[in-house]
């Protein structure tokens, strides 16, 4: 697991910005959980939006992200996979 550089900001009631190394994902987010405890590193749990997920197989399928969800998991360290030609 990679540790990052998180910051959450309160914009106003309704607007928020959740900083990883320095990138804003909130768009990306449905909601996020931070657990802390003495003696451990705290542990920030993102909950990503999904388009949608098809199933086009038995051990595949197709994950559709929006671009939000895409720079966020990028911003993460995700290598999205190549295109196919």
């Amino acid at each position: 697991m990679s540790r990052h550089q998180v910051e959450i900001h309160q914009d106003s009631p309704d607007r928020y910005r959740v900083l990883v190394d320095g990138v804003d994902i909130a768009q990306g987010l449905a909601g996020l959980s931070l657990r802390m405890s003495v003696g451990m590193i705290p542990r920030l749990d993102l909950d990503l939006q999904l388009i949608d997920v098809t199933q086009l197989g038995s051990i595949e399928a197709e994950v559709m992200l929006t671009r939000a969800t895409h720079e966020a998991l990028v911003a993460l360290g995700w290598t999205p996979p190549e295109e196919p030609a």
